[in-house]
């Protein structure tokens, strides 16, 4: 896609510095050279110069870059001045930039907009620049890249390419409904919902095993009234956030409080406690809990250790098989609170796909185990090569696999390849809208919108 206009922008910081970058990108940056430089600099060469204004005067001087379409970042003819970082030279530099005809002033996120509409990057590759500009963290800056160089894009590429198969067998069966089908429809059908399955599980697995969400990693406090969540929230974040009495359902709403664990950010949630209640308050808080809950990363699931273990059993067997039937992924990891009225160790166990921790809120006991095992999971994702997933990301894949999940229930009921084929385009659609190979305006304008000027 070529546009008609031609635009420029400052890529380096606003300030004073040592070096000032301009770019400019498009149909007419070739003029930009030669009014600018008087002459259109060697391909990919650094080459010194000097920049005029109208009358042919020294502006300033410095390094010029040439990139010729589609040989570069944007797929367009781009230039870059490289001068001296005084806000002022920058400043007449613009100034004289704009008065050549069809220049104008770039909008936040242009340049890699033009890369994405260019097809140079895809939008996972586009944001993955916006993250790497703002990491705060060295994992942060390790997924940053390996996204950008397409690690996230080359999962959900694989996914979408096993979608495709399967739409053309149901397209061409629509399409040609009254040739002679040399296959037994049925069983292709079959077949392909269980390799479809497969892979979205896959996908899943990885986005829980290998990515660091932009956004502060969700955790989730829940557990039956009077577990100790809250006191569990006071003690993580070093502050008395939530109040903390004997008497059940004394938390009714949700609580946020943001922790920094090793370098790695998280938001805890504390919840209503979850038990069946006739308080019409306290169902409210429980609700929102449970809504909330889909939407985080790991689940803290606290118990009264003191309990009959019978009893422990029975509400741990209840929670998980709830979840379960969200057909949602996320990690639990189960508290085990009130330690200190016991003799057992302050230690932790897996059982099965589970762990246990064993701890006292009001002690502190136990609580060290519990930080090294929350960033325990994101540093080893650093040995395996992660990337970067932004909730929408994340948000896209459920969506998808919701709505993949409810295709296969209709085909089983009906056995409408109508509805089938239908089913199998919101899914493309849901999926695509990750990468940008299927997107709305409305997408892309709130995504290039948060980018800084010159990106």
């Amino acid at each position: 896609m070529i546009r008609n206009d031609t635009i420029v922008a400052p890529v380096t910081y606003p300030g004073k510095s040592s070096v000032g970058i301009l770019r400019i990108s498009g149909i007419n940056a070739k003029q930009v050279a030669i009014k600018i430089l008087g002459k259109v600099p060697k391909p990919r060469f650094a080459t010194y110069t000097k920049f005029f204004n109208k009358n042919h005067k020294v502006l300033d001087q410095g390094i010029s870059l040439w990139f010729p379409a589609p040989f570069s970042f944007t797929g367009e003819d781009v230039l870059e001045l490289q001068g001296h970082g005084n806000p002022m030279i920058m400043d007449l530099l613009i100034k004289r930039i704009l008065s050549i005809q069809h220049i104008r002033l770039a909008k936040p996120g242009e340049f890699c907009e033009r890369a994405f509409l260019n097809g140079k990057i895809d939008l996972v590759q586009a944001e993955a620049i916006d993250d790497l500009i703002n990491a705060e963290t060295e994992s942060m800056v390790k997924g940053a890249l390996n996204s950008l160089e397409g690690s996230f894009s080359y999962y959900v590429t694989n996914l979408v390419e096993r979608l495709n198969t399967f739409r053309i067998h149901i397209e061409s069966s629509i399409d040609f409904a009254e040739e002679e089908i040399d296959f037994n429809f049925d069983d292709v059908i079959s077949l392909n919902f269980h390799k479809l399955n497969n892979q979205f599980l896959k996908i899943k697995k990885i986005i829980i095993n290998k990515s660091v969400i932009r956004e502060a990693k969700k955790i989730i406090i829940v557990g039956p009234p009077n577990a100790g969540k809250s006191s569990l929230l006071n003690v993580l974040s070093s502050r008395n956030r939530a109040i903390v009495t004997n008497i059940p359902g004394t938390t009714r709403d949700l609580l946020y409080e943001y922790i920094n664990i090793d370098g790695f950010l998280y938001e805890i949630i504390d919840t209503a406690g979850l038990h069946n209640t006739e308080n019409e308050v306290e169902k409210i808080g429980i609700n929102r809990a449970w809504e909330i809950l889909k939407t985080c990363d790991h689940v803290l699931f606290v118990i009264d250790k003191t309990m009959d273990i019978k009893i422990q059993n029975q509400i741990l067997h209840d929670f998980i098989k709830k979840i379960n039937s969200y057909n949602y992924c996320v990690q639990i990891t189960f508290i085990l609170n009130k330690n200190d009225l016991l003799k057992d160790d302050f230690d932790i166990k897996k059982i099965g796909n589970h762990y246990f921790i064993s701890i006292s809120a009001l002690t502190g006991q136990g609580l060290d185990v519990l930080r090294q095992h929350l960033t325990k999971a994101e540093k080893n994702k650093e040995k395996e090569g992660l990337f970067v997933a932004r909730r929408r990301h994340v948000h896209q894949i459920e969506l998808s696999y919701n709505e993949f999940l409810k295709a296969k229930k209709i085909w089983s009921n009906y056995k409408n390849i109508e509805l089938l084929a239908e089913s199998l385009r919101l899914i493309n659609q849901f999926l695509g809208e990750i990468t940008g190979s299927f997107s709305s305006n409305d997408l892309l304008n709130r995504i290039f919108s948060t980018f800084c000027i010159g990106k």
